[in-house]
């Protein structure tokens, strides 16, 4: 049960975690003082229509609250506050329309009242009225900008909408006001994955041809771990005259991973002919260093790396634990540990070098550490100047914080300058920022779109660990994270968040099934068949276990067992019906039943996501002599694989209506 199938508990819980902000924020929000001044020279029934519903709320009585409320609106009609309270006790009661009257009566006598403008914009985002919604919802924000809610709320609304950007601006917002609030920081995570889609499918539609749809496309393989594909990537990217700094060490580093020391060296040394001070070129060099066994050169050059920007080798420390054999790094963890025995190396070095695993790069989850910029590195002339000569000399963190003052006056030579320097020291935040300016501009739109891409991916990132660390007693969060690092096929992440899910929740039908697929996609079919063989123990006619077992059996090539559980599925109705057609279409192709495996194959056309459901249908269309209608399948096929980039950074289906509304506990 992923998101898509918790809408009502996401609704439920949304209202019982409003009704607990609300008893916590009460006598702000009924406005007593307000109305005891208002009513003071009233006739007796009013005070006595109030006091009643003071008490009907105190007891959690709101229905009887509202009637009173509803008497008291017949007296005084021209007072907000009673039209505002009114809408409260209806909204709390499931009285939607009576509650919206209430509060849009309430601003209509006083627009500059919080609640009705709040929960005016609450109902209008239930009912997905979002425009109705951002307009309450930034009223609210005005009255009072630091309110938590409000600002999460209308995140939402810019969310559901698709202005993303917007939306992480509120929910950062929401995130700096509360930093420990786990909710904002999955949102936030969301909507960065949500812009890097936006943009993939931007620079994919306009710009497919330039060097940086390519060197995103290579990046997103590296994330992958298909470095075949990615080193292809790379090489149509290189040609260009107008690279952004890091490609050809990137390249190198798919080399390494490949053994091709050589091609590595090479790329590495292009790096430096580009930019000379480059950290990331250095940084592979001593990779390669410790690959041949050097160790000792590589340990002065991490050295250097480590004083020339402490930051820069936080967040890139993992990439040369990927790959070196074993013994080599032990090595070199020693004779690190031996220059801090001399006071000759910072003794954190160390533990940056063992804290760092070889699933991070472009595909880390942690969020990076803050480090304090030394200011002494920091010159006193002309910072747009002094900035570019940190960036050559490899000073990211001066580079970002000297450039990153002036960011809305900077020419587009420095933007790209602080664009690097901010990516490269981890300061993820400012490089977006530049990213979303440069995006704005025509002639830059593809280059802004890449950093902003980049650096959304490692926001996102480490957005979704702050949540996942807040929340970690949520079952349903954790849910929600396998499902998000599954459709980025974060496998190992993935199953992580799952397990911690069935920890806390043992048996929950959507964690396992998300676990079970998360093991197929990884490969790890004997686990993933031995929990999908116990489900159907105790529930044999589960139309999604059955689904999954006849998944696993098709990837054995058993097809005739594969069948009769795929078949048990449709007759229950499972929620990934067009996926099963396809597998039973795929064994109906297998077994030889051609005109069967074209109508289910058909019926699964929703289920393809890279064009393989289409390519099986094409050559059945071949095999039957329709050639008119294989041509037009094939053509879809060779598409969808083409647009492959853009699903393989897709990560919340943006058809989720209850997204939105998506609460934790």
């Amino acid at each position: 049960m992923g998101p898509q199938t918790d809408a009502s508990w996401a609704q439920t819980d949304l209202v019982m975690r409003l009704f607990k902000w609300i008893a916590v924020i009460w006598p702000a929000l009924v406005f007593w003082p307000v109305l005891g001044a208002a009513v003071s020279q009233q006739p007796a029934d009013i005070e006595s229509l109030l006091a009643s519903a003071q008490q009907a709320q105190a007891r959690g009585d709101f229905v009887a609250a509202a009637g009173f409320y509803r008497m008291a609106v017949t007296v005084q009609p021209d007072l907000a506050e009673l039209h505002a309270n009114l809408g409260l006790m209806d909204y709390q009661t499931g009285n939607h329309e009576e509650a919206i009257a209430s509060f849009e009566q309430a601003l209509r006598l006083n627009p500059h009242l919080f609640v009705p403008q709040f929960f005016l914009g609450l109902e209008n985002l239930r009912l997905r009225r979002l425009q109705e919604a951002i307009v309450c919802l930034k009223q609210a924000v005005l009255i009072k900008p630091g309110d938590v809610q409000v600002q999460l709320a209308l995140g939402k609304a810019y969310a559901a909408l698709g202005e993303t950007r917007l939306a992480i601006a509120s929910f950062s917002q929401v995130a700096h006001l509360d930093s420990g609030n786990g909710e904002a920081w999955f949102h936030l995570g969301v909507a960065y994955l949500e812009q890097v889609e936006a943009d993939a499918r931007l620079i994919l539609e306009r710009h497919k041809d330039s060097v940086f749809f390519h060197a995103l496309v290579a990046d997103s393989y590296v994330g992958q771990r298909e470095f075949t594909r990615a080193a292809e990537a790379y090489k149509t990217a290189i040609v260009s005259e107008a690279l952004p700094a890091g490609v050809h060490a990137s390249y190198g580093f798919v080399l390494l991973n490949q053994h091709d020391l050589q091609g590595a060296e090479r790329e590495f040394n292009a790096e430096f002919k580009l930019n000379p001070g480059s950290l990331l070129a250095r940084l592979g060099i001593a990779k390669l260093r410790v690959e041949q066994g050097l160790v000792a050169e590589a340990v002065r050059l991490i050295t250097e790396i480590w004083e020339a920007d402490e930051g820069f080798l936080r967040v890139n420390a993992s990439l040369l634990s990927a790959g070196p054999p074993q013994a080599n790094m032990v090595a070199l963890r020693r004779a690190v540990q031996e220059r801090i025995a001399a006071g000759e190396t910072d003794e954190e070095l160390l533990s940056v070098l063992i804290d760092n695993d070889a699933d991070g790069g472009e595909n880390a989850a942690s969020p990076a550490r803050a480090v304090t910029v030394d200011r002494s590195k920091l010159r006193r002339g002309n910072p747009m100047i002094d900035g570019r000569a940190a960036y050559a000399n490899g000073h990211y963190g001066a580079c970002s914080v000297l450039l990153g003052a002036r960011l809305q006056v900077l020419q587009e030579k420095d933007l790209r300058v602080l664009a690097a320097c901010s990516y490269f020291s981890g300061k993820y935040e400012t490089a977006f920022a530049v990213g979303q300016k440069l995006a704005l501009r025509a002639p830059t739109e593809a280059e802004g779109m890449y950093w902003e891409t980049k650096s959304g991916q490692r926001l996102a990132a480490e957005a979704l660990a702050h949540a996942s660390a807040i929340d970690s007693n949520s079952p349903r969060l954790h849910i929600l994270l396998g499902d998000v690092y599954r459709e980025r096929w974060q496998y190992k992440e993935a199953e992580q968040e799952y397990r911690r899910a069935l920890t806390l929740l043992p048996g929950d039908a959507g964690a396992l099934l998300g676990l079970t697929l998360t093991l197929i996609a990884d490969s790890e079919l004997n686990e993933a068949q031995k929990l999908t063989e116990e489900a159907l123990t105790t529930n044999p006619d589960d139309p999604e276990m059955n689904s999954v077992m006849g998944e696993i059996l098709c990837d054995r090539q058993d097809f005739s067992g594969s069948e009769p559980y795929l078949k048990k599925a449709l007759h229950n109705k499972p929620e990934r019906l067009s996926h099963v057609h396809a597998l039973l279409g795929r064994v109906y192709a297998e077994t030889g039943h051609t005109q069967e495996a074209i109508t289910e194959l058909t019926s699964g056309i929703a289920d393809d996501m890279d064009g393989n459901v289409h390519y099986q249908l094409g050559r059945l269309y071949l095999k039957i002599g329709d050639k008119e209608s294989a041509k037009q399948a094939l053509e879809v096929s060779e598409r969808m694989k083409r647009e492959r980039f853009a699903r393989s950074v897709r990560v919340i289906a943006q058809e989720e209506p209850d997204s939105s509304l998506i609460k934790f506990k």
